[in-house]
């Protein structure tokens, strides 16, 4: 390079920038460009969130009224009366299947120290066998500790056995009711109960139930109990006999 543009070179004059009054000063030769990427301003973090919220709450609602959407669907499917407590919650549905009576509800019963809290389907009954069944599945726990316990009917169904406490006053009779079609229901659900008393039966499951293919199923399987335990022949037994039958529903399930 020619040594008169060496000398032009060195003699332009540098612009710098000094930030900083102290002996120590930062230089640069420009202002630091602009964020082409600014951060959204505080209104839209504080409308997401609200619209996050709104979603939950909504998603809430909506899982909150599955007992109700349930119940109102199962009444109108038979023709039945349905009631809700609230916007929320089902009340009962009350109808007649198959020309019997039905009820449905909540109910917290205290046969144990802790209340429990369940729906129940009922239907009156004859009964004239004076026929008396108490079946409640048994949690995992319970199936554990009962393992080597002695069977005290003979279904011929190691699983339904091992499964379920159960407590009848009829065991000739009790295949008739207990079918292997209705063992093999009953085997669907982990916390079902079923009660055969002198003029009523009913089945139960915890808390407000939902599933309502599990409503139908187990409503027309409590029918179909029913009219089996109608048939049975007359059998003539105490008021004292069949008090104690019931009092041992209680004891053994």
């Amino acid at each position: 390079m020619p040594q008169a543009k060496i000398r032009q070179y060195n003699h332009m004059p540098i612009r710098l920038a000094q930030v900083g009054n102290g002996p120590l000063r930062a230089v640069r030769s420009e202002p630091p460009p602009a964020n082409p990427n600014p951060p959204p301003p505080v209104w839209v973090f504080a409308a997401g969130a609200i619209v996050v919220a709104a979603v939950i709450a909504v998603a809430a609602v909506w899982f909150r009224r599955g007992a109700y959407r349930a119940w109102k669907a199962f009444a109108a499917s038979i023709g039945a009366e349905f009631r809700a407590a609230d916007g929320l919650s089902p009340h009962l549905v009350s109808g007649e299947i198959r020309q019997r009576p039905f009820l449905m509800e909540t109910a917290t019963s205290h046969e144990d120290d802790a209340g429990y809290f369940h729906t129940r389907g009922r239907v009156p009954i004859k009964n004239t066998g004076s026929f008396i069944l108490g079946l409640r599945r048994k949690s995992l726990l319970e199936t554990a500790q009962t393992r080597a316990d002695t069977v005290l009917y003979d279904l011929d169904d190691t699983e339904f056995q091992r499964q379920f406490f159960l407590y009848c006053n009829d065991a000739d009779n009790l295949t008739m009711v207990l079918t292997s079609d209705v063992r093999r229901e009953l085997l669907r659900y982990h916390d079902v109960e079923i009660y055969v008393r002198m003029g009523e039966m009913e089945w139960r499951r915890a808390g407000e139930q939902s599933d309502l293919k599990a409503i139908r199923r187990l409503t027309e399987l409590l029918l179909d109990m029913a009219e089996a335990i109608d048939r049975f022949p007359s059998r003539g037994r105490s008021l004292t006999q069949l008090l104690a039958d019931e009092k041992m529903i209680e004891k053994g399930v």
